[in-house]
């Protein structure tokens, strides 16, 4: 009896554990699109519904920001701007994984030296080192600028966080 209490527990636990688990979120660095969504330059409805219904929302309308994932602790986080009268999104910040990248793996699971080195090699052709990686004042940042296009990666870590990552674009010249 105690030996079908105690598997009962565990198997409840374990799924509790699965069921609690974040989902893997797959972020194209190159396009900005999300879980096979463009995000970069979409209203917040439109990014809400292929999302689905955010966690949180803050900010005032000149940056605007919805999110999924506790706050101050949140998984994917995206940042709108007003362009043409509408919000739309400019900014995709992760911050807890899994994250994915289609050439990377696993994204947010590495050091930022490792995941610099990482696209240096495995993006050599789409993006090139703006800020190489560094530490200055407790502020850990490096950033990548597509050749040709204007999305940015920008990615750093903070000591309770780890790595962290955005993808971003940058208004059109």
């Amino acid at each position: 009896m105690k030996r079908l209490l105690l598997l009962s527990v565990l198997v409840m636990l374990a799924l509790s554990a699965s069921a609690s688990a974040a989902p893997t979120r797959v972020v194209d660095l190159t396009t900005g699109r999300m879980d096979g969504h463009l995000i970069l330059g979409r209203t917040v409805a439109e990014v809400t519904a292929v999302l689905g219904r955010p966690d949180f929302r803050s900010g005032p309308r000149s940056s605007y920001r919805i999110g999924w994932g506790a706050r101050p602790d949140f998984a994917v986080e995206v940042i709108f701007r007003p362009s043409g009268g509408v919000e739309r999104a400019w900014s995709i910040a992760f911050e807890r994984g899994p994250v994915r990248d289609v050439r990377l793996g696993d994204l947010l699971g590495r050091s930022s030296a490792a995941l610099q080195s990482a696209v240096r090699s495995r993006y050599a052709d789409t993006f090139k080192l703006l800020r190489p990686f560094a530490c200055k004042n407790g502020r850990c940042v490096g950033e990548f600028a597509a050749r040709s296009g204007t999305i940015h990666v920008t990615f750093g870590t903070h000591g309770t966080l780890g790595t962290w990552l955005t993808v971003w674009q940058a208004p059109s010249a």
